[in-house]
């Protein structure tokens, strides 16, 4: 997930300027972009594309690819290059089928998801380097962060930890990954 503007921005403050498109029907997340000091707009994802036309917003999250396919960047035609969020999916299988399935039926099911998880993220961020590419030749303006931007960044999702934890993710959950995320940045160093 990139931002794409109308104008340039760098900083968080520079955002807090603009509309932002939000989901329709995730009002977790629009209360989180007002506590933080953002101007969340409520869209369809349909009205995105006249939302930029007309002035209704001036930034839209969005993947790469998905502003290639939906024209985002003819209207907002700044990129700041940061990979802000991942988008995640699911496989939800109901306990009851789970559990009519042989050990080896689950297992199998395991090791397929596993590979098609890899193979898709390979993908993705393929897709979205060539997306990249293909608006950079249309005019897309791609605004490079710097460590410094990046720690800004970070101060700001950090912020917004107390209202994810138990709320949109559960605790033990947020802690888990808060917990090996710190384990692979200081393996990483």
């Amino acid at each position: 997930m990139r931002f794409f503007s109308r104008e340039p921005a760098l900083r968080p403050a520079d955002y807090r300027r603009m509309k932002v498109f939000a989901w329709a029907g995730d009002n977790p997340q629009v209360e989180i972009m007002k506590t933080l000091g953002y101007q969340p707009v409520v869209l369809e994802i349909s009205d995105i594309l006249p939302g930029l036309q007309t002035g209704m917003i001036n930034m839209v999250p969005s993947t790469p690819f998905y502003a290639l396919i939906g024209q985002f960047y003819n209207h907002a035609p700044y990129m700041l290059d940061m990979n802000w969020v991942p988008i995640v999916g699911a496989v939800v299988i109901t306990r009851k089928a789970w559990d009519a399935m042989t050990p080896s039926g689950q297992k199998a099911l395991r090791q397929a998801g596993d590979a098609a998880g890899v193979e898709l993220r390979a993908l993705s961020r393929r897709e979205n380097e060539e997306s990249v590419e293909a608006m950079k030749k249309r005019g897309l303006k791609v605004q490079p962060v710097t460590p410094e931007l990046e720690a800004e960044w970070r101060k700001v999702a950090e912020h917004a930890y107390p209202m994810i934890r138990g709320n949109m993710v559960p605790a033990e959950l947020f802690d888990e990954v808060q917990r090996l995320l710190k384990e692979y940045r200081a393996q990483a160093r």
